[in-house]
């Protein structure tokens, strides 16, 4: 297959483009390729669109607010809401916390997640997820017993002393 812009390389790249709902697939060469990624969509244009549908969705059924109307603003630096979509970056620390439920939304709707649950590194990867397990089995426990759930507290319990005598520990 030859690329669609030139008709003289192979193509040796595929750009998949879902616009409206309307996929459209391109082929293209190396160099063609380099071209078309420089004309395309810059991260802040990304970032931008994917704010403005956040925006979108916070304000629908919310009356006749208008999206300029919602202006969130850092105290510290004063960076608006305009500047991190236009931007795609925050101005300073301070801006993570005035940010923080447009940022959750965001992380959310791109990774389907906003809690980092990544990959573990092969050498200590066993140890490291058996130590995620404990943590999170401890705080189950601390939250059956909270809502005084004692009969699955002391399954947990015994989960966790099941996991710390393997590992060698004993409480």
């Amino acid at each position: 297959m030859k690329c669609e812009k030139c008709n003289i390389n192979p193509a040796t790249v595929h750009v998949q483009q879902i616009i409206n709902g309307e996929k459209t697939d391109k082929y293209y060469c190396q160099s063609c390729a380099g071209e078309a990624a420089d004309s395309g969509i810059s991260f802040g244009n990304l970032l931008q669109g994917i704010m403005d549908a956040v925006v979108k969705s916070a304000i629908s059924g919310a009356g006749n607010i208008a999206a300029q109307d919602i202006q969130v603003k850092c105290p510290s630096c004063g960076f608006t809401g305009n500047d991190f979509k236009k931007t795609g970056k925050l101005g300073c620390g301070h801006c993570y916390a005035a940010f923080k439920s447009e940022l959750g939304q965001i992380l959310k709707s791109i990774h389907g997640n906003n809690v980092h649950e990544g990959k573990f590194p092969h050498k200590s990867g066993i140890e490291m997820m058996q130590k995620k397990t404990l943590e999170n089995l401890k705080l189950s426990l601390r939250k059956a017993v909270q809502d005084e759930e004692f009969e699955q507290a002391a399954s947990l319990r015994d989960k966790i002393k099941e996991m710390e005598a393997e590992d060698g520990k004993v409480v």
